[in-house]
């Protein structure tokens, strides 16, 4: 009998390489012609570029680190950010150091004295608001999510803020504290080449709940990484998504461009959120480069939508008890797309290898 997963993401590529890895028979359903979900580079003049936006490999998670560089090589690469404040370039998370140099540093200061011992937590900007002050988050933060996520940051939770914003006074510049970081040697299509190198993968067989009793017929289990409202034909609703679409410049002759891998650009007055320069990342020392905008708003499955009300939340827990509910044999979730949940690569690898072992352990 065979596992069946659907998706070759990340997820479903790494749930499918371990289960191949312990003799398990193993296939794999993909909806795309190609397989990586946005986990893509492409080449321009030789320079590569990520089309669908900057992908960082960095974890904390030693067996994921390891599992990685056993399949392939990853350039040493520490990820540094920048961003447009205050008619500078300063780092980004904001840095103390930095801000004391501003002459609206007063205003800053007395707002930091006047901050609450713990920010409140009702909704993004009041979390943020907490943490830095009114000056900082309107000009580092506010004009930025408003253009990425499409909503007013009142209206977003701050569940996942403390993650992803710092006010920082050590001057430590890298974005990640993560003592493993890389970027793979060639580009993101080796990783996922790794994974699947062995697997059988059917492409442009993308899965709905109409295929649902041919998918269950000859399967021990089935793995599930695709979006689930698109797989039940939303009737219960679109889980809200944010997509962006990335514009590529091919510069022949310039070494670099961007001071950094990527400059955020949170500015109101400007369309795009931030710029890309792969080159950064990818060790290559040709001439030429490629700087990539990133533009918010594609119709794409980017990034989940957390609403301050949870309703999104709540929505992809119903399509889950759907799936669950369905008659077949055992059915898993990992990954990005079915959890309806933002999480790095390193989590996503995490996802797989725990869904591969309970796969594992339910058919002992």
């Amino acid at each position: 009998m065979t596992i069946r997963v659907i998706g070759a993401g990340l997820a479903g590529a790494t749930v499918a390489h371990l289960l191949h890895r312990a003799g398990r028979t193993v296939e794999v359903l993909e909806g795309d012609p190609t397989w990586g979900g946005q986990l893509r580079t492409a080449s321009a003049g030789g320079i590569l570029y990520e089309p669908a936006g900057a992908h960082i490999f960095h974890t904390s998670d030693t067996a994921v680190w390891q599992m990685v560089t056993g399949l392939v090589e990853l350039l040493p690469y520490r990820h540094a950010v920048r961003t447009e404040a205050f008619d500078r370039v300063l780092s980004w998370p904001p840095q103390l150091s930095e801000l004391r140099e501003l002459p609206q540093w007063p205003a800053i200061e007395r707002e930091l004295a006047s901050r609450p011992a713990v920010p409140c937590a009702d909704h993004f900007e009041s979390w943020c608001v907490g943490l830095m002050g009114e000056t900082l988050y309107h000009e580092f933060i506010e004009g930025y999510t408003r253009k990425q996520w499409g909503e007013d940051p009142k209206n977003l939770t701050a569940a996942w803020a403390p993650k992803r914003i710092e006010l920082r006074e050590d001057g430590y510049r890298d974005l990640f504290r993560d003592p493993h970081q890389g970027w793979p040697r060639g580009g993101y299509p080796r990783l996922l080449d790794a994974l699947l190198r062995d697997v059988p993968v059917v492409m442009g067989q993308r899965i709905t709940i109409d295929d649902w009793e041919d998918v269950c017929a000859g399967a021990e289990a089935i793995v599930v990484t695709c979006a689930l409202d698109e797989f039940f034909a939303s009737h219960l609703g679109a889980l809200p998504w944010r997509g962006v679409r990335l514009v590529n410049h091919y510069l022949p002759g310039v070494d670099h461009v961007l001071p950094c891998g990527v400059l955020n650009t949170p500015s109101p007055l400007k369309p795009h959120t931030r710029a890309i320069e792969t080159k950064w990342m990818s060790g290559q020392t040709e001439p030429g480069t490629v700087v990539s905008y990133e533009y918010p708003g594609a119709p794409a499955r980017h990034y989940p939508i957390d609403d301050v009300a949870g309703a999104n939340r709540a929505l992809a827990r119903r399509y889950l008890d759907e799936l669950s509910a369905l008659p077949g044999p055992p059915r898993f979730v990992a990954g990005r797309l079915a959890t309806y949940t933002y999480i790095d690569m390193d989590q996503v690898i995490r996802q797989g290898i725990n869904t591969a072992r309970r796969v594992l352990e339910a058919l002992v």
